[in-house]
């Protein structure tokens, strides 16, 4: 098989001539590929509009919420007694408040100084409550037994206390001397006692509190919280009490001293709703900030932004913007976002006059919460517009509408560019073919011209 390359017979360059031939026939190919570089710069930008928009809506969900302006701060002054804490259905004011008695689990264990004695046999567990007598009463269906098989160890009973779900959990513990087993009310409380009846190799395990031979020692008493609120006496059986004061949770930590009483103090907490408000107009100004840069248009460099011209962030735009153009009519407070502190800026930023804002916020005559969250019958500020933003996020709201045309005319252009590189192979194939036959001519008409010239210089001598 003979082996030819374009070129050498004629002395052409064929493959930079059919190189920029080729270059030509891709110019359409190139406008396709620019056309949709465009569109997915256009793509990449609604996903920043769409995030943008998700943190505007965000921010507007917590001030479309009226626990934002009615939370509430609740202090327990220089009291290591108890913690405070309070919520937005808390009422301002001060209590005085007395703890007598911590409320606590019943706890039991083994003798410290002899180990326990571990066989078959069965130990029954029995939920109740003890009389100031040692008397017991055991609660209803609170009562559950295990039983151990012979060669069985401390460590067995252990877990097969725990795993009985009676109301009591068991450790063991080396105390230096000896493994002691201990027994534990899973609850604080006086109704969360209970009493241990063992039998056969568990008989060791006996517990009575109203008993004093009984095997086990007494560790801890149940026993119930005991505090007085205003001078109220109230009895709870956990160390967090929070159905005595409305909104009010008080978490016991010791007893306070005879007669000294702390002072719980609750209050408003603006700090919520005026961080709220800071986070709204920040996430507002974000998307502002961003809208102005994709619509922009510099008349110098004749530059526009990747959304310049679109209608859809136009109506965006246009509807947001609506949202705080007229005074909501129906409130009996503030009607304006300029009557609480909140302005417009010629750029369409959002500005927040802190101390106007402080000021409102501490004057319950403007009814700020209603302004952002409305009043039953009017919608506010914020949750019109959360409401707004959300109908345009929907999957058939209008970012998804055009997002979705934006993939379908990708789409569209990817097929374009596989016909067309189809295409393209074929007209380099054709032009490969159409050289390769013009040059191999070419070499033939150049043997033909040198054999000619010898003869005839040949007839000439």
């Amino acid at each position: 098989m003979a082996i030819s390359a374009a070129g050498v017979g004629s002395g052409l360059d064929v493959a930079s001539i059919i190189s920029q031939l080729m270059a030509v026939e891709r110019q359409p190919l190139t406008r396709l590929e620019a056309q949709q570089s465009s569109f997915q710069s256009k793509l990449s930008a609604f996903g920043q509009l769409k995030s943008a928009l998700s943190k505007l809506q965000d921010a507007a969900g917590v001030l479309a919420k009226s626990s934002t302006f009615s939370a509430t701060t609740a202090s327990a002054g220089d009291s290591k007694a108890f913690t405070v804490t309070s919520t937005t259905s808390a009422q301002t004011g001060s209590y005085n408040i007395e703890v007598n008695q911590l409320a606590r689990a019943q706890r039991v264990a083994t003798s410290a100084t002899t180990a326990p004695a571990v066989g078959a046999g069965t130990l029954t567990i029995s939920l109740g409550s003890y009389a100031a007598d040692g008397t017991f009463t055991p609660a209803a269906d609170g009562e559950k037994s295990i039983s151990l098989t012979a060669g069985s160890t401390l460590n067995d009973l252990r877990d097969a206390i725990n795993a009985a779900d009676a109301g009591v959990s068991a450790q063991v513990i080396n105390n230096g001397t000896v493994n002691q087993l201990v027994i534990s009310s899973k609850e604080t409380g006086a109704a969360n006692a209970f009493k241990l009846s063992g039998s056969g190799g568990l008989a060791g395990f006996d517990f009575d509190l109203g008993n004093a031979a009984s095997p086990l020692t007494s560790v801890q008493k149940a026993q119930d919280a005991r505090l007085t609120i205003d001078g109220l006496a109230i009895t709870r059986s956990s160390n967090t009490v929070s159905d005595a004061i409305e909104g009010v949770t008080l978490k016991l930590v010791k007893q306070t001293a005879a007669d000294e009483a702390a002072t719980v103090t609750v209050t408003r907490d603006d700090e919520t709703a005026k961080k709220a408000i800071d986070d709204f107009a920040k996430a507002y100004n974000d998307l502002n900030s961003l809208i102005r840069s994709q619509t922009s248009y510099d008349a110098t460099t004749r530059k526009s932004g990747t959304l310049n011209g679109d209608a859809s962030v136009r109506a965006i735009q246009v509807q947001i913007r609506g949202v705080f153009a007229n005074p909501l009519s129906g409130l009996s407070g503030a009607t304006l976002l300029s009557q609480v502190g909140i302005s417009f800026k010629t750029d369409g930023s959002m500005s927040v006059d802190s101390a106007k804002l402080a000021e409102v916020l501490a004057d319950p005559s403007k009814k700020i919460g209603e302004l952002f969250v409305g009043n039953g019958t009017v919608d506010g500020f914020a949750k019109t517009l959360e409401s707004r933003i959300k109908a345009m996020l929907d999957s058939d709201g209008m970012l998804s509408a055009r997002t979705e045309g934006i993939n379908q005319s990708i789409k569209a252009l990817d097929d374009r560019k596989d016909a067309l590189e189809l295409r393209l192979t074929r007209i380099e194939a054709r032009y490969s073919a159409q050289f390769t036959a013009l040059d191999a001519a070419m070499s033939s008409l150049n043997t033909t011209s040198a054999y000619l010239t010898q003869q005839l210089a040949s007839l000439s001598a």
